[in-house]
């Protein structure tokens, strides 16, 4: 590597030293988000909660039938439950309510700084209007404010001195456990199904989202289908949950009770998300500026050639340079980040699980990889995106207003590639190609330096 390219990796960990102290804390749900499975205050508070639903059903395991043995711990659990669900549904309410309050202003603000950055690039009409912006999670918080989601409909009660493989054998509830020969223990699931029905005039559509949590090692997985923008409140089913929990008579009451409350919170702050239709909470009103004004290109003319590789690039790059003044480059490394890292597409909870515990079970699996790497290109959208930020990063106005000038002006259709790399000499001073490698290292080097420093020690 040249002089050249060594010292512009060197400003490249300078800029990041003032976001890695203050990295952004983002999750996959407002509950696990706001740790609300790690918070011992919430049990406490518990009396304090409404009861959410009906009367909950406890089921023998073993028979099908009513649980009628006298145990204080299946007792309790029965008692409580209800409360608990009343205190997250009433939590996530509060949180995703003064979510969407912010994002209501703060996104029209993004929305009409990126609109206005957009025209003076000749990339005309784009906005958001109120009213459609963010249609379909202000109808799912409309119907969370209605009524919750979740029914539980059973807690399913296994006797621990009960259970083998031959107990269980052609039980279907008992599908919902297995035996972990590693550890020694039994190990439990809860599988979702959501449903939305839409009607309109003359069609019927239905979507779904399946998911499933290990209970016991809070690994599952996601699966779901689009959620139209048509949807409406009523659209959205109820979604039955049934909850099996172990208990033991050799294990001290009180001890069991205080178990299985935390891990009841714990597992339902994973599960309970409606808003995961939309997207994930980690990338949710994050990614639709870009994306939107994406599209919004796609659909008018523009004197350039490569298109598909153009609309993104400048789009990416205009987004970027209203995210550094708003934000910070910490909000642009996270978010590419995340994206390409932290969300498994089917991951939920703390680790990817599809659980395919039985014959004919085979939901697709899928992981992060371990050790993230990045191989930003030049004549990929990413790459080119990452250079131009550079660019801007160093230089600012003087690169965003020759660009501009020149995209601009055109009176024919040109390469867009050429005119990129004509702003990049003009205004470092430094053959295009030879920045653009520097460029294209650094910024690969700084955004993995980012986000192993973001996720702590270890990573």
């Amino acid at each position: 590597m040249n002089a050249f390219g060594r010292s512009i990796i060197k400003l490249s960990f300078g800029i990041l030293v003032g976001i890695w102290a203050g990295s952004a804390v983002w999750s996959q749900s407002a509950l696990s988000e706001a740790g609300i499975g790690d918070d011992d205050q919430f049990l406490v508070e518990l009396e304090a909660y409404v009861k959410y639903g009906g009367n909950i059903d406890v089921i023998d395991g073993m028979t099908g039938k009513k649980y009628t043995r006298d145990n204080p711990v299946v007792k309790a659990v029965h008692s409580n439950l209800p409360k608990i669900m009343g205190g997250l549904h009433k939590k996530l309410l509060e949180l995703e309510a003064n979510h969407m309050k912010y994002q209501m202003t703060e996104g029209i603000s993004h929305a009409q700084k990126l609109g206005g950055l957009a025209k003076l690039f000749g990339i005309k009409g784009f906005r958001l209007e109120s009213d459609t912006w963010l249609r379909k999670e202000r109808t799912i918080l409309a119907r969370l404010r209605d009524k919750p989601f979740f029914k539980i409909k059973e807690i399913v009660v296994w006797e621990q001195d009960e259970l083998s493989a031959i107990a269980l054998r052609g039980n279907e509830r008992g599908k919902n456990l297995r035996f972990n020969g590693d550890t020694d223990s039994w190990e439990r699931r809860v599988l979702t199904e959501w449903e939305v029905n839409i009607r309109s005039r003359n069609r019927f559509k239905r979507v779904n989202k399946w998911q499933g949590l290990n209970l016991d090692t809070n690994r599952g997985f996601h699966i779901s289908d689009t959620l139209p923008g048509n949807v409406y409140t009523s659209a959205f089913r109820e979604v039955n949950v049934y909850y099996p929990i172990i208990v033991s008579r050799n294990e001290d009451p009180e001890e069991q009770i205080q178990r299985l409350q935390r891990q009841i919170v714990k597992n339902l702050s994973y599960l309970y998300d409606p808003f995961s239709w939309a997207a994930r909470r980690n990338t949710r009103f994050r990614t639709k500026y870009a994306s939107g004004l994406t599209n919004h290109m796609n659909k008018m003319g523009y004197r350039v050639h490569e298109r598909e590789w153009f609309d993104p690039v400048i789009c990416h790059f205009l987004n970027d340079m209203v995210t550094v003044e708003m934000y910070g480059l910490e909000e642009v490394y996270n978010l590419f980040g995340t994206q390409r890292w932290e969300n498994s597409r089917y991951l939920l909870g703390e680790s990817m699980d599809p659980l395919n515990w039985h014959e004919g079970e085979d939901r697709p699996s899928s992981s992060g990889p371990r050790n993230p790497k990045v191989n930003l290109k030049f004549d990929r959208p990413d790459g080119a995106r990452f250079v131009m930020l550079d660019m801007y990063l160093r230089y600012g106005y003087p690169f965003a207003e020759n660009l501009r000038g020149k995209l601009t002006n055109l009176k024919k259709k040109e390469d867009p590639k050429a005119i990129i790399k004509q702003a990049i000499g003009e205004v470092s001073g430094v053959p295009a190609d030879t920045y653009i490698q520097a460029a294209l290292d650094a910024q690969s080097k700084s955004l993995i330096q980012y986000w192993k420093k973001s996720q702590g020690p270890g990573s």
